[in-house]
């Protein structure tokens, strides 16, 4: 069985031990998204204050050769504690005929020997394509459940910051919200850290008093700007048209560890607030007027940069950047990671070219 990403954290939220599938498989390309939902399910499953014999943790070699291993493991309940989970990282070939032998024998099995509900198989793995024996297995199988993890939208991202402010008793101001949506990169796991380290900047606060605010000064001050200077370098100098340092500009977002989803994504969210100007602009505003349309505001010394490329397009083009865009984000997300870096780098490059034309 399955269910389409955006249904994944109300899946997770209902999940309850005796109705769990026998097996769940997390994948995408947000691993940070992967791993908090992996770890929810476990949170769900087992609760807090689990039995350390009750949780077994396998990588794929450990399966290599021993398709029966898995099985094993979690039909091996504890002594104390009424469910088992097995969490096995990676998706090669081992872990596929382990999954397979795993669901064949529970289908041989009959309905007061099966262990689903007493032990649950987590498997979490990277972006897996539509034909992938592993996707194939957990989605048409009624004992097992495939969650997709995709790179968040400006809106999940927003939504996302304000719940876990909320949870440490904080609120956020509208334009420090602004400011640390287009800071943070589009994977879970970078999120969770980043806003982490916020709330540790702003210090533990007692659940009893009255919230506490989060300024745009807070966001400046424990997240400095390296995060947000890489995206906007890889803005300005694909919308300019400079090949060389956006190529160099991907290649250090990439070395850090952001999905080429999450560039495509700020890339998108950025060409969209061009087009707006540009087609404000067109229709007799000026340009002044038609800069403040950028949230948050620019930067004294990105300004320039902006205003330079308000000259360089024109909405149409910027229409047409806008389509190349969201077909490369749309290839993404059905791709290896690997192919998915090539795939933003064509379409980031691509741009930078038409920017001069």
């Amino acid at each position: 069985m399955k269910v389409k990403a955006h249904e994944v954290e109300a899946w997770v939220a209902g999940l309850k031990a005796d109705k769990a599938p026998a097996l769940v498989l997390v994948y995408g390309p947000d691993r940070g998204g992967v791993h908090e939902t992996a770890k929810a399910i476990r949170a769900a499953y087992l609760g807090k204050d689990f039995d350390p014999l009750q949780y077994v943790s396998l990588d794929e070699g450990a399966l290599s050769g021993q398709a029966g291993l898995l099985g094993d493991e979690a039909a091996a309940l504890p002594m104390f504690g009424d469910c088992k989970l097995v969490h096995v990282s990676g998706a090669n070939a081992a872990v596929v005929a382990a999954v397979k032998f795993y669901l064949a024998k529970l289908a041989d099995a009959s309905a007061s020997s099966s262990p689903s509900g007493s032990s649950m198989v987590i498997i979490e793995a990277d972006n897996l394509r539509p034909t992938s024996p592993l996707r194939k297995a957990a989605e048409t199988d009624k004992r097992a459940m495939a969650l997709p993890c995709y790179a968040l939208e400006a809106r999940d991202i927003s939504r996302l910051i304000r719940h876990t402010l909320e949870a440490e008793n904080y609120r956020i101001e509208a334009q420090a919200m602004d400011l640390l949506s287009a800071r943070l990169a589009t994977d879970r796991g970078i999120i969770k850290r980043e806003l982490e380290r916020l709330v540790l900047y702003k210090g533990v606060r007692d659940k009893k008093a009255a919230p506490g605010m989060v300024t745009g000064d807070d966001v400046e001050a424990a997240l400095g700007d390296q995060t947000q200077g890489d995206f906007d370098r890889l803005i300005d100098n694909v919308a300019l048209g400079r090949l060389d340092e956006a190529d160099r500009a991907l290649a250090r977002l990439a070395a850090a560890g952001t999905a080429a989803a999450g560039a495509l994504a700020v890339a998108r969210m950025h060409f969209q607030t061009l087009h707006l100007a540009l087609g404000q602009m067109e229709s007799g505003t000026p340009q002044v007027k038609a800069l403040n349309t950028f949230r948050p505001p620019l930067h004294f010394r990105r300004k320039p940069l902006v205003e330079q490329q308000l000259r360089l397009w024109s909405s149409g083009k910027c229409a047409r950047a806008l389509e190349i865009l969201n077909a490369a984000e749309k290839a993404c997300r059905g791709g290896a990671s690997s192919l998915s870096q090539a795939q933003a780098g064509n379409a980031l490059l691509r741009i930078a070219r038409a920017a001069q034309r």
